[in-house]
């Protein structure tokens, strides 16, 4: 690294600028509310890796963003810790730019991938004004600026929280350039990483979470994953945005993937993601990540018909895995050793795919609903064996094959019936044998993997996989004790006809068995979708009592956006907006009387008696928080509560609330396990107070004992939470401190008195949710910026889809992911507001940003002299290197011309 002095402009503002950046992020690190000398160390030290990284680091901040939300332990909700990671890789950033030489020059113009055309600059900026506008008027609307690390969702600086993520993007986008200037690959491969990255935290976040507080196939409790967002404190759909943005590039990790442990990887994380969103029993999603994956279907097999390199990459792949083809009968005519179809190794056949899935659901349905989920998982083998079918290298005669086919059916049904009589005398006998014939089935492809050379060989096969329908409708016969046998051989007897119906004619079904093992692995993970599916809907009636209610759902919504505009009165407020984040205190003031909610105050400390001389204004020396409870209906779920997570709580246990109060009420302490929003085991005790002529008094509470077991195991602990609330309509209270004592650990609060503000403390919403949210995304803009805000908004919406789909970066290996997320995130923001919520909205606004600044390169040199043509490679897809080599053909020109070779390049030849 070649340090330099600034002297040029354009340095000299990279430095001012890192610098502003390093002064606001230690300002923010010293009010740090939780070990601030050690968060400011992680600071530095993630801005002297910025310094060094600042090629890298920026580009991969979204893939932190779902994992550095900390609210419920520090209670900053203004401040949090995605603005205190994106001013440290800035300081760091914009300080190496302006201290130090790159290492080799930029490169030329045409072979650059992330340029931000001067049309889109303007747009961005324009819309940057509108956001700022929203911001300053939601100031003005909540009565000024009124700064305060503690302020709640009506005050004033709420609407620098919700305002502040297209900034944070903005000052990211000079270091994405300037890294994409020096090295183009860049941006496809650490951009595609941390939007993986990002699907991966979010899916095992929300897999660690129905574990822990529900079962992993509990689909019957109403229990809504929220994963690692506090956002979903009052609801919300920030896990839905995270999950529709972030699918589409795990889709075309597995689409693009080569090597095939990597390719299994990201199968599995599909598989993962498939499971979280399931789990979010949101309509919202079961419409927006299957339209979102469509899209990027779509637009990747576009690219590849139009992509002269495309062609390439799909040759060079298929003859790098010659025996990667499915199905044990291909017809009679023989195949070369490395002829494919065009396109075989990764073009997926869209009739017998979805054949295949269609057939896999329904025998999925009846056998969930005789064997459950084993049942299910032994045909979900049986449609490995059916897709990890090898092709024939060989002719035989038609009437051969086609008498091999019905033979094979015989062993197959001897099994059955002799496994029907073994499975009540051998312990776990139908599982056994559902198992071998599987694994000798997947043994069998692997070992014949480079063709069917003999009609003894498809003939096996073909055994086997009817023997592995048999072994799931013993295992569905087993677990359900005989349950609708007839019914389980009735579907399976289906599919063995349906399938050697597609092996009677060499034309039929031809695509499936000609697709390569990539095609059949994304087919293999389809039909474990369906089956996830039918489990969830057969395994649980949450899901049917969602879908059966989306009318009254739909209609309260249509409600809810008429109130929520009628909050705009005046012209300046429908073409401006309310102003940033001002929509749950417009609803408080402004929407119906009997639906307003909860709130919180941080009071400072009073050393005078204010001249109003008002009850309950005397002195005070320590912050008190005042808090109140809404005025709808009571019950569990729509308590506000104010919050704290303890470490351990046992034995008995007792609280002490300090607290003054001018009107009768009900104050509740509960400790509960709870991760978010959905308690389980709780102590809880609630106690009447009187007013007492607004005096302060001590509320002692006794909770009782903790059941056995609470906080669960050591090796899946469940987070325990404190709360204080009021069961009672319209209740307002004044706490000076809260206590809470346990006979084992003693004190379990920490700044219960508040001398450290709001620090450790947050608040909850459980199940009322509407009056903090527009639920529409196009609504919430409108809201906030107006229809000056809302038609930019659209525009830079607009741009990048249509740029992306039939524009200058439709070409770009990214574009297909990028369009299909910012797509699922808007379907997802029909019925949602998304944005609201910080790290959600930087989540957007970054892939709209990079989708509105990709474009594919030019790859045509200017002539042999051409200095810059040696830049080429860098433009290419990375898979074509790899693919390219790995062609045989090439190979086998490289060993004859004497260049060594990265490893063994003899390919596998067909059994005789």
């Amino acid at each position: 690294m070649n340090f330099v002095l600034p002297r040029r402009p354009a340095a000299l503002a990279s430095l001012a600028t890192g610098l502003a950046c390093a002064v606001l992020g230690l300002w923010l690190m010293r009010h740090y509310p939780v070990e601030p000398i050690a968060a400011t160390a992680l600071w530095t030290a993630i801005a002297v890796a910025g310094f060094f990284g600042w090629r890298v680091l920026p580009l991969l901040v979204p893939a932190l963003v779902p994992v550095i939300g900390f609210a419920p332990w520090t209670g900053w909700i203004t401040f949090e810790e995605l603005d205190l990671l994106v001013l440290a890789v800035a300081a760091g950033g914009y300080t190496a730019i302006a201290l130090t030489a790159p290492p080799h020059k930029p490169v030329a113009w045409r072979y650059r991938t992330l340029r931000w055309r001067a049309a889109v600059r303007v747009l961005m900026a324009v819309f940057a004004l509108s956001t700022f506008i929203a911001i300053w008027r939601g100031f003005d609307q909540a009565g000024g600026v009124e700064f305060g690390f503690w302020q709640g969702f009506q005050e004033p600086m709420n609407s620098l929280r919700a305002g502040k993520s297209f900034f944070l993007v903005l000052l990211l986008l000079p270091l994405w350039q300037k890294a994409s200037d020096l090295r183009p690959t860049a941006v496809q491969r650490l951009s595609r990483a941390a939007w993986v990255l990002v699907l991966i935290a979010t899916s095992l976040g929300a897999l660690w979470e129905r574990w822990v507080y529900t079962a992993l196939l509990d689909f019957s409790s109403d229990y809504r994953t929220t994963s690692l967002f506090w956002e979903m404190n009052v609801g919300g759909a920030s896990l839905d945005g995270a999950l529709a943005l972030s699918v589409p590039f795990a889709m075309l990790w597995a689409m693009r993937e080569r090597r095939p442990l990597r390719f299994v990887a990201a199968l599995a994380v599909m598989l993962l993601a498939f499971y979280a969103s399931l789990t979010t029993f949101s309509r919202g999603v079961y419409l927006a990540v299957p339209a979102g994956m469509a899209l990027c279907a779509i637009l990747w097999a576009v690219q590849r018909r139009e992509g002269p390199e495309a062609s390439r990459q799909d040759a060079s792949a298929a003859g790098a895995f010659p025996g990667a083809r499915s199905s044990a009968f291909a017809g009679a005519r023989p195949s070369s050793f490395h002829g494919a179809l065009p396109g075989a190794g990764g073009r997926v056949p869209l009739g017998g795919a979805i054949g295949v899935v269609l057939g896999t659901a329904a025998a999925a349905w009846v056998l969930f609903g005789a064997g459950g989920y084993r049942a299910m998982l032994a045909l979900a083998g049986s449609a490995a064996v059916l897709l990890a079918m090898p092709a024939t290298r060989a002719a035989w005669p038609r009437g051969q094959m086609r008498a091999l086919l019905v033979v094979a059916t015989v062993p197959a049904l001897l099994l059955a019936l002799l496994g029907g009589l073994l499975i009540d005398l051998v312990p776990k006998g139908a599982y056994l044998i559902d198992g071998a014939v599987v694994l000798l089935g997947l043994g069998l492809a692997g070992l014949w993997r480079g063709g069917l050379t003999q009609p003894s060989q498809a003939f096996a096969l073909a055994v086997v996989w009817m023997a592995s329908l048999a072994g799931a409708g013993l295992v569905a016969a087993h677990w359900g004790g005989g349950r609708d046998v007839i019914g389980i051989a009735a579907v399976l007897t289906l599919l063995a006809v349906a399938w050697i119906a597609t092996q009677w004619s060499p034309r039929v079904g031809a695509g499936l068995r000609n697709a390569g093992w990539r095609a059949r692995g994304l087919v293999w993970t389809a039909c474990l979708l369906a089956c996830a599916v039918v489990a969830a809907l057969g395994g649980g009636a949450y899901i049917g009592q969602r879908m059966s209610t989306g009318q009254q759902d739909f209609d309260g919504r249509l409600e809810h956006w008429r109130i929520g505009l009628g909050l705009l009165k005046s012209m300046d407020e429908w073409l401006l907006g309310k102003g940033s984040g001002r929509f749950p205190a417009s609803f408080a003031n402004g929407g119906p009387f009997d639906e307003r909610v909860g709130d919180y105050r941080l009071n400072p400390p009073r050393s005078e008696v204010p001249a109003s001389g008002l009850p309950g204004a005397e002195p005070f020396p320590h912050p008190t928080v005042t808090l109140t409870s809404g005025l709808h209906m009571m019950g569990n779920g729509e308590m506000f509560r104010l919050s704290q997570r303890v470490p351990a709580v046992s034995g008995e246990v007792a609280a002490t609330v300090v607290l003054r109060t001018q009107f009768k009420t009900q104050v509740r302490v509960e400790v509960c396990e709870k991760f978010l929003l959905y308690p389980l085991q709780c102590v809880i005790r609630q106690e009447m107070v009187e007013p007492k002529g607004g005096a302060w008094q001590s509320v002692q509470l006794k909770l009782g004992q903790t059941p056995d077991g609470f906080g669960g195991p050591s090796w899946a602990p469940r987070r325990l939470v404190a709360s204080v609330t009021q069961n009672w309509r319209g209740g307002v209270i004044e706490i000076a401190s809260v206590s809470i004592v346990d006979s084992v650990h003693g004190p379990v609060l920490r700044n219960g008195d508040f001398s450290e503000g709001l620090a450790r403390w947050f608040f909850t919403s459980d199940r009322n949710h509407m009056p903090f949210h527009m639920k529409s995304l196009p609504g919430h803009v409108l809201f906030e910026q107006g229809l000056f805000g809302l038609a930019l908004w659209t525009s830079l919406l607009v741009t990048v889809l249509v740029r992306l789909s039939f524009g200058a970066g439709r070409h770009h290996p990214l574009a297909p992911a990028v369009a299909g997320g910012l797509a699922g995130f808007v379907i997802v923001g029909l019925f949602d507001s998304l944005i609201d919520a910080p790290r959600i909205a930087f989540l957007f606004y970054a892939l709209m940003a990079l989708g509105l600044g990709l474009r594919a390169s030019s790859r045509k040199s200017q002539g042999p002299g051409d200095p810059d043509s040696r830049l080429e490679l860098e433009t290419l897809q990375p898979e074509l290197e790899s693919a390219f080599e790995a062609a045989p053909e090439v190979r086998r020109a490289m060993a004859a011309a004497g260049v060594k070779l990265k490893g063994p390049a003899t390919p596998k030849r067909p059994h005789r």
